[in-house]
């Protein structure tokens, strides 16, 4: 089976020897990205350009003489690219870069007929936009240009325009400009064959991915009113690290060790949600907890069916200030067959540890279909309001 390789992709880009963090690399990507846009545009039946157009509400008179250029400098201002119809179309472009006002009104003012359209990847960039009110203005982000060029029929498409939009929508998803559309094959297998991976390039593809992920599911946990005051936090992906974390967690969020938080794991077989607690004070109080009204925690790990409460010692070592890892020694999984007994047991063993770590997790196998398409995001709230009663329980007498 081969491994999944982004250059195979025609509008992929091979990187520059630049940092991720300079804005140099920030720039080619910017760049590559309008270019893979105005690329297909261009080489596309031309149905494709007047639905893209329309939706924007930009009214052409004619679209038999079309021209397309990019980086055109003028007199005052440099817009990423420009569609040149009976009117200009100018077009400006962002992805981790914020959108500057002035910048809009210099390519406003060049123009005193026509269009400018800005696209970012956030939403709330259009606030930006609409603080300007110009009609000549348009917004958009990369993850409507993706769920719009997806709905475009293909059926009466000639096979060069469904090559085309293919190669862009994968593209757009390999930079994760396009809307979080599940966990697939391509996401697992970056964690395999890391000597395949010097430089990191398919491991930090998946951080932003989780990334991605992280601040969609916020969104959705504001929406459903729970989980308000928590913050997500990507960690970063080492030279050798074998999986990507992220944390829902109180902030600040360099004391997430010290509280129970929320941990989310990718790596090269599965993807798993939990209610993790390692910092000592916090692993003690779950103890306490446990053992003052082992009721109350009985009830409600009889709830969570498909999770498994795991156990692990805490060591470290080397004696390292940040070198303690967690051993596991314990599994149960939780539901309805779990007694009394087995919590007396889990009980016993806690006081053996001086160190410990508890983890409520949900794990999902790499090949799992529900991982796949947007509608995890919602699986993934379902869950996390399931473990809403363990959470609150781990932080009594906090």
């Amino acid at each position: 089976m081969r491994k999944y390789n982004p250059y195979r992709n025609i509008f992929y880009y091979y990187r520059s020897p630049l940092r991720k963090q300079d804005h140099g690399l920030e720039k080619q990507l910017e760049d590559n990205t309008t270019k893979a846009l105005i690329n297909t545009l261009e080489g596309s039946d031309p149905t494709l350009l007047k639905a893209f157009l329309e939706n924007l509400a930009v009214d052409l008179k004619n679209y038999n003489r079309i021209t397309y250029d990019l980086q055109v400098s003028g007199k005052e201002s440099r817009p990423d690219a420009v569609i040149q119809a009976d009117v200009p179309v100018l077009i400006e472009s962002k992805l981790d870069s914020p959108l500057i006002i002035a910048q809009i009104e210099k390519h406003l003012h060049a123009i005193p007929r026509g269009y400018l359209i800005c696209i970012t990847p956030r939403d709330s960039d259009a606030r930006i936009v609409k603080e300007i009110s110009d009609k000549r203005l348009r917004f958009i982000t990369w993850a409507d240009i993706h769920r719009r060029f997806t709905q475009v029929p293909r059926g009466n498409q000639d096979p060069n325009t469904r090559f085309l939009i293919g190669q862009f929508l994968q593209y757009l998803e390999a930079i994760n400009m396009g809307p979080f559309d599940g966990w697939h094959r391509k996401d697992f297998e970056a964690f395999l064959n890391l000597e395949d991976d010097p430089d990191r390039e398919l491991r930090r593809r998946v951080k932003e991915k989780l990334d991605h992920y992280m601040k969609e599911l916020k969104a959705l946990l504001i929406q459903e009113g729970i989980f308000k005051d928590l913050q997500p936090d990507v960690l970063n992906v080492k030279a050798d690290s074998a999986q990507v974390c992220a944390v829902l967690c109180k902030p600040p969020l360099q004391s997430k060790v010290q509280v129970p938080h929320f941990n989310f794991v990718v790596n090269s077989d599965r993807f798993e949600m939990a209610v993790q607690i390692e910092g000592k004070a916090a692993a003690k109080r779950m103890q306490r907890n446990i053992l003052s009204q082992t009721e109350r925690f009985l009830e409600i790990i009889k709830k969570l069916d498909e999770f498994d409460l795991v156990i692990r010692k805490r060591i470290n070592p080397q004696g390292l200030p940040r070198g303690y890892y967690g051993v596991e020694h314990l599994r149960v999984k939780l539901g309805d067959d779990v007694e009394r007994d087995d919590v007396e047991y889990l009980i016993r063993k806690l006081s053996k540890y001086p160190l410990f770590e508890i983890g409520c997790i949900k794990r999902f196998k790499r090949d799992e279909e529900h991982l796949r398409g947007p509608a995890f995001l919602k699986k993934s709230v379902e869950f996390l309001q399931q473990l809403q009663d363990y959470y609150e329980f781990s932080l009594l007498g906090d």
